[in-house]
């Protein structure tokens, strides 16, 4: 991509997740992200079809940089088994609350969730995929991908509109107990 178009994406990209902590989201205008980012409406139309997308599109890059960091941490085990990968998930979280609390809270926009949930979905299917795990998963790997996914995003969101009772590290070693053991721990997994 160009280096003018990364960054007159970027100045937009910023300027709503600036916007989107300051008022609702439906409350923002095109006109407001393009005033913030000292642009012209019909420079945003060049870009994006909508303020949904483009917020999507931010939150993608901001999930790139937490993919970069959890990687060499998932190259033998998957996300769910490791609770050093799943505590930079929930540090990462924390560092960023307040967008995430905007976006995942009570007012927070079913299009960028299932965005988030399926960016999640895809990175665990790849782990899938790629057989890190020794063990047979128990469903297909799209259904277990989607699982992971939506605890996941469960987990964040509960944790965040709690004001983070649990430390990122507490989070990560429940979350991982739970898709490693399951809710209940049975007689089986007990021995």
């Amino acid at each position: 991509m160009d280096r003018r178009v990364r960054r007159t994406r970027k100045l937009l990209g910023n300027a709503l997740l600036e916007l989107v902590q300051e008022k609702k989201f439906e409350q923002i205008t095109i006109q407001d992200i393009t005033d913030r980012a000292d642009l012209n409406r019909a420079t945003f139309y060049l870009h994006y079809g909508s303020k949904e997308e483009l917020l999507a599109d931010s939150l993608e890059s901001y999930f790139d940089a937490l993919v970069e960091q959890i990687t060499p941490l998932t190259l033998e085990k998957p996300i769910w088994e490791s609770p050093a990968a799943e505590g930079i998930v929930f540090a990462h979280v924390a560092e960023h609350a307040e967008l995430y609390r905007v976006l995942l809270g009570k007012n927070g926009m079913g299009y960028v969730i299932n965005r988030v949930i399926d960016y999640i979905a895809e990175f665990s299917l790849l782990q899938l995929k790629a057989g890190l795990n020794s063990i047979e998963p128990q469903a297909p790997i799209e259904i277990a991908a989607r699982h992971v996914a939506g605890s996941l995003y469960a987990l964040i969101t509960w944790w965040l509109m709690n004001d983070m009772p649990y430390t990122p590290h507490e989070m990560a070693e429940m979350t991982t107990r739970l898709c490693v053991n399951g809710t209940v721990s049975t007689p089986a997994a007990q021995e």
